[in-house]
């Protein structure tokens, strides 16, 4: 009976224990719950908080500019615009949407291809991320937005991650990361005058749930509909007065830009050339680099690269986008610089053998060649005092070319690509991707620390695919270009 007793008092003791535990337990999960809900309540109130700094903020700059009488049209209009797309989005249930027009190089023709596209509209869900996509004012004519303004066509793509057109430094810019799309162009009478783009279905009654099966059919009709208003009070009107109007580019903070211009880099540099300069007297070793860099100068005319500098062993060339055409390969800068890479690689143990004569064999062979290439935006500039000054080209592709070259691997003839290239080749034709080896051996670690290579992927080139490519820039009509 005692035992009994004892056995009762231990249950006792352990279910009143178990029951304070769960009291304790559901006080915690209540306390923690209505912290979440407490957290969740600030959370969004400093989202509508930092929304409405947003708009002060926007108001102010507005009223700023609505003192020069030319701008206060454009600032209604745009004001107008963003309205417009904002619905469009809640009509297809999408996260975001954006409104570009065409921005072309200073003195180029408008049937030109554009050089980018700039932000006349964005809105985001989240207030942050428009602010910053307005803030980044253009993107470039190699992503879907120009693919889109090419075919002059709606375009759709449900897994724009893989998209090859896609730019993630972009997402990392806005913080806002893009699963789907749909692309179309907004005529104005016939004439294509601009881009909309729509980002993330959603589901219904769910902002922040999205659809796992993107947009489809209906959404592309629903879009193709709105955009068929034709009065002057449609986006497509309010689109053409708002482009029409002289000050448009200083409204959208792009009256410098259009001094830049979308090109191809390549920087061709010699490595271990020290040897010559160990082997031959200083004339003698200057003259042998001399006479690779007429070699270079050579070879690169056939392609129309135009040599901005030529510094030592090492050589700063330039391809232009002028007179690109989307529908003709060879036009495209990066696929001219690819076959002038691929050639100068392939014929400088020739070179070497021909024009270095009298050099020891195991010091000539010691010289290897290095050559990168990047693509983006540059501008063209003098650099210098007023009484000597040189014409140069500058830009984050120019840095980044030039630490490539850096970092290049000094053990072998080698040609490296940025991801930049390796997209636009794509573009060109997906077969020349094959030849595109994914490259992250930089003859030194500290290549992962620079700034100028961060942000990007890239690639090592095998040339003979493009060394055959090249020999069509030996006929008519190529041979024969500037």
């Amino acid at each position: 009976m005692i035992e009994w007793i004892e056995y009762a008092k231990i249950a006792g003791a352990f279910l009143g224990a178990c029951g304070i535990a769960t009291l304790a337990k559901l006080y915690h999960d209540k306390v923690v719950a209505g912290k979440d809900t407490e957290l969740k309540i600030k959370e969004a109130e400093i989202t509508r908080l930092e929304a409405d700094l947003l708009k002060v903020q926007s108001r102010v700059k507005s009223a700023e500019e609505d003192s020069v009488p030319g701008h206060r049209d454009l600032i209604r209009l745009r004001a107008q615009l963003t309205e417009m797309i904002e619905s469009l989005a809640g009509t297809l249930r999408a996260q975001a949407a954006s409104l570009y027009i065409p921005v072309f190089n200073a003195g180029d023709e408008k049937t030109a291809s554009p050089r980018s596209f700039a932000f006349v509209a964005a809105w985001n869900m989240d207030p942050g991320a428009t602010a910053a996509i307005l803030k980044m004012k253009l993107v470039e004519s190699w992503t879907i937005v120009g693919e889109c303004w090419d075919k002059a066509a709606l375009i759709g793509s449900n897994n724009l991650q893989a998209n090859v057109r896609h730019v993630a430094s972009y997402d990392k810019q806005s913080g806002f990361v893009p699963m789907h799309t749909l692309v179309s162009p907004v005529r104005w009478q016939g004439r294509q005058i601009g881009i909309v783009q729509v980002f993330n279905k959603t589901l219904p009654g769910n902002a922040y749930g999205l659809d796992e099966h993107g947009f489809q059919s209906d959404d592309r009709r629903q879009l193709l509909e709105t955009l068929q208003e034709t009065s002057d009070a449609g986006m497509a009107g309010t689109l053409h007065y708002f482009q029409s109007n002289p000050e448009t580019m200083r409204v959208l903070g792009l009256q410098d830009e259009l001094n830049l211009e979308n090109a191809v880099i390549m920087y061709v540099d010699l490595t271990q050339s020290s040897a010559l300069f160990d082997e031959l007297p200083l004339i003698d070793a200057a003259r042998l680099i001399n006479r690779f860099s007429q070699n270079i100068y050579k070879r690169i005319g056939p392609f129309s690269g135009i040599v901005e500098k030529f510094n030592g062993d090492g050589t700063l060339i330039r391809f232009h986008y002028a007179g690109f055409d989307s529908h003709a390969p060879m036009s495209n800068p990066v696929l001219r610089a690819i076959c002038a890479a691929a050639e100068l690689l392939g014929g400088f143990k020739a070179f070497k053998a021909q024009r270095w004569q009298g050099l020891a064999a195991d010091v000539a062979e010691a010289v290897k060649l290095r050559i990168t290439i990047a693509l983006g935006p540059v501008v063209s500039t003098n650099m210098g005092p007023q009484q000597f000054q040189t014409p140069t080209a500058m830009g984050q592709c120019v840095n980044r070319s030039a630490k490539m070259v850096t970092f290049a691997p000094r053990d072998r003839d080698v040609m490296l690509v940025d991801d930049n290239v390796s997209k636009a080749l794509k573009q060109i034709d997906e077969h020349y991707v094959a030849a595109l080896t994914a490259f992250d051996s930089w003859s030194s670690d500290t290549a992962r620390q620079s700034p100028s290579l961060a942000g990007h992927r890239y690639f090592e080139v095998t040339p003979e695919l493009f060394r055959l490519a090249a020999m069509e820039f030996h006929q008519p009509p190529y041979a024969h270009a500037p």
